[in-house]
């Protein structure tokens, strides 16, 4: 997960900044799980943090989160970091930390290719906070998952919610090419196509508009437009992330075609020509 625990990453930034000029305001406990985690002693500060004692007050819920967040990141614990997520949600559901706990309950699930269960999870999140900060993100991944699943269909109606709820959101760029990769992987080329050359009208200036110039080529092919692929190819070599791989559909290209336009050759057999073959 790295949308929503980056923007939580930069809460706690600042939320840390500003108790450097009012620490007295800080309950002993937090202030001791902090010191425990600046010395290093990760385990004893994730423990610390889930144990935030009841005079702590608001801020066990950032407790929870930050323990959670240690586990996954610090101790590269998942299994551990998922129940402590499970947990935060569960205490503290109306809290914005329960809030993103849910949240990265979802990123978790899906970087280890559980996508049903970061599906319920990101379906949860909506369900708590249906235009809160990690509404779109909670749409997108959703999407990205059930494409996972190969749920095509569905995948397409998640980032149309997500354009209908949110017209102008930043993702709206990576839904029109995950669109385009929706119909590519269900083998519906010319749609794929179609999706792609849309991606790219409507966002001549974005990055992605590289990818679907890349996706655009790869459908002609599959669609056995082997001189419009050629030509897309080449459009999009010189700007693509990973200059290799164009010039190696390139080459794969070049094979197939010299493959298409070799004369047939006429099999023999007693003396008779059977069927031709290239």
């Amino acid at each position: 997960m790295r949308g929503p625990a980056l923007a939580a990453g930069v809460v706690l930034g600042l939320l840390l900044a500003l108790l450097g000029g009012c620490e007295n305001k800080t309950p002993e406990a937090v202030r001791a799980a902090d010191e425990l985690f600046r010395q290093g002693r990760q385990e004893a500060a994730a423990s610390a943090y889930a144990r935030l004692p009841e005079e702590a007050e608001g801020w066990r819920p950032y407790g929870a989160w930050r323990a959670a967040v240690i586990y996954r990141d610090a101790l590269r614990d998942p299994v551990r970091a998922e129940r402590a997520y499970e947990e935060c949600s569960s205490r503290f559901p109306t809290d914005t930390w329960g809030y993103s706990c849910q949240v990265d309950l979802g990123d978790l699930r899906r970087d280890g290719r559980r996508f049903r269960a970061a599906i319920n999870s990101y379906r949860a999140a909506l369900e708590q906070r249906p235009r809160g900060r990690y509404a779109e993100h909670c749409m997108l991944e959703s999407g990205r998952s059930y494409l996972s699943l190969g749920e095509y269909e569905q995948a397409r109606i998640e980032w149309k919610e997500l354009e209908r709820e949110f017209p102008a959101s930043r993702m709206l760029p990576v839904v029109a090419l995950e669109r385009g990769r929706a119909f590519d992987l269900q083998g519906r080329y010319k749609e794929a196509l179609d999706a792609y050359g849309a991606a790219i009208e409507q966002f001549p200036d974005h990055e992605v508009s590289v990818m679907a110039a890349f996706g655009v080529a790869e459908a002609y092919e599959q669609l056995g437009m082997l001189d419009e692929a050629e030509a897309a190819y080449y459009a999009v070599v010189d700007r693509h992330p990973n200059r290799s791989i164009v010039e190696l559909k390139l080459r794969n290209l070049s094979n197939r075609r010299t493959r298409r336009d070799r004369e047939p050759t006429v099999v023999i057999q007693r003396g008779r020509a059977l069927k031709s073959r290239r």
